[in-house]
């Protein structure tokens, strides 16, 4: 049969579907995402999976379940972006809450919400190019000296390594309601005592105390559904003109990374992790957490997010650290264990390192037990002029032990946030 040229170059042209399929065909489909499922341990303040890996370039989909009664988080950094993260964190006053921790800093590869008790979060995020060893923390305040673990990036055709999982004997914090008795007002006892990392509220504190602290800064009101500020009438200062702009939130006075410890009703104390130091004591009650929990834990938290203190002061710290005639910077701490059913704080001052326990002695005062594990003690422990008088100072053993009496102050008032103020009704 004979074909016009037309007839040949539409036989053609109707031929070039079935020629270019089979190739169409043979193209792979995207890689399904690499699944990591990591779980927060209840009331060890750790994570359960401490290292896995990923192919460079890959998708990867994490699932991070907090079944702890405390919110956590997971921030995935490049290496070596661990302090400016740190210190960006320390430095963030209400818009912390807001923003999950999660500050507006280089580094960061991928990061999760705060999740409240009982709840998890799915990420996906394309695992960086460059091989090697990426931290992930969790950002809440205090908790990233024992949250931790590395995401190991390796070469394409590299096998990858089952996940690495926490050890066992894992030393485990009292959990507020398993334990305590009570939800919002969790209490311990003088033979077992309560135990939690959490913001501490500052009672009004020398400023020296806080030598090594960054300071809470006024910030731009956030919406976590939407991720964006909230735009609103404000006015300005100078001018006294409303118009719209960012709606911005006072800092609360509040302690980041505070240790928080209650002997039951006659002692409670705040030992803080940043200074390695213990910055007050009280009696009469430990902390009401209903500004921070909310009612319930896992409720939904109030505006407010620093626990009120119930009781009344029988000690403040103030001025320098006690030690800091020993060394040059900022001390460093290294954790803490439950030693005989007490926590033993352990820091390191310059090139010595320390363990300190907090003790309750009698009705009216209070013991530290300091343990150095060099040979030798220190030169001396400094305190402050208006601590003198309260204070004294033996060796015991390889120990040394300052004994203080109490100086009792006024109970402490329950402080009201700001804009529950202005909408409570006559």
């Amino acid at each position: 049969m004979n074909l016009s040229l037309s007839s040949r170059r539409l036989a053609l042209l109707a031929c070039l579907p079935a020629l270019v399929q089979p190739a169409l065909a043979q193209k792979p489909d995207k890689a399904e995402p690499l699944k990591v499922s990591i779980k927060v341990i209840p009331g060890a303040i750790r994570f359960e999976t401490t290292r896995f890996d990923v192919t460079a370039g890959a998708r990867v989909t994490l699932t991070l379940s907090n079944d702890c009664v405390m919110p956590h988080n997971l921030v995935l950094l490049k290496p070596d972006a661990e302090p400016a993260l740190v210190a960006a964190v320390n430095t963030m006053g209400l818009e912390g809450m807001d923003k999950h921790f999660v500050p507006d800093v280089p580094g960061i590869v991928a990061a999760t919400k705060l999740l409240q008790p009982f709840s998890k979060e799915n990420i996906s995020f394309t695992a960086p190019e460059a091989e090697g060893d990426y931290p992930y923390v969790c950002t809440f305040p205090g908790h990233w000296f024992t949250m931790r673990g590395v995401m190991r990036v390796r070469a394409a055709g590299v096998a990858l390594a089952a996940p690495v999982k926490s050890g066992g004997g894992v030393e485990q914090v009292p959990d507020a309601l398993k334990n305590s008795g009570m939800t919002h007002k969790p209490l311990g006892t003088p033979e077992k005592p309560f135990v939690m990392r959490t913001f501490a509220p500052d009672p009004g504190l020398d400023p020296a105390v806080f030598a090594h602290h960054g300071v809470g800064k006024d910030g731009v009101k956030y919406d976590p559904a939407t991720r964006l500020d909230v735009i609103g009438k404000v006015t300005d200062p100078a001018t006294g003109v409303v118009k719209e702009g960012p709606v911005v939130v006072k800092a609360e006075k509040g302690v980041a990374g505070a240790i928080a410890v209650n002997h039951g009703l006659e002692f409670s104390y705040v030992w803080d992790s940043t200074e390695c130091r213990l910055l007050y004591v009280w009696r009469g009650g430990f902390l009401d957490m209903d500004t921070y929990w909310g009612k319930e834990p896992g409720s939904g938290r109030p505006k407010m997010y620093i626990p009120r203190l119930m009781g009344h002061l029988v000690y403040r710290a103030s001025g320098p650290m006690p030690l800091e005639g020993e060394f040059k910077g900022a001390p460093v701490f290294l954790g803490y264990k439950m030693e005989k059913g007490v926590p033993e704080f352990r820091y390191r001052v310059g090139t010595k390192t320390y363990r300190e326990k907090v003790l309750p002695a009698g009705a009216e005062g209070f013991e530290l037990r300091i343990t150095p594990e060099q040979p030798e003690r220190p030169k001396a422990w400094v305190v402050s002029p208006e601590d003198t008088a309260v204070t004294s100072v033996r060796g015991e053993g390889d120990a040394f032990v300052v004994s203080v009496k109490d100086r009792p102050e006024p109970p402490q008032p329950a402080p009201k946030p700001a804009d529950e103020a202005k909408t409570k009704k006559p």
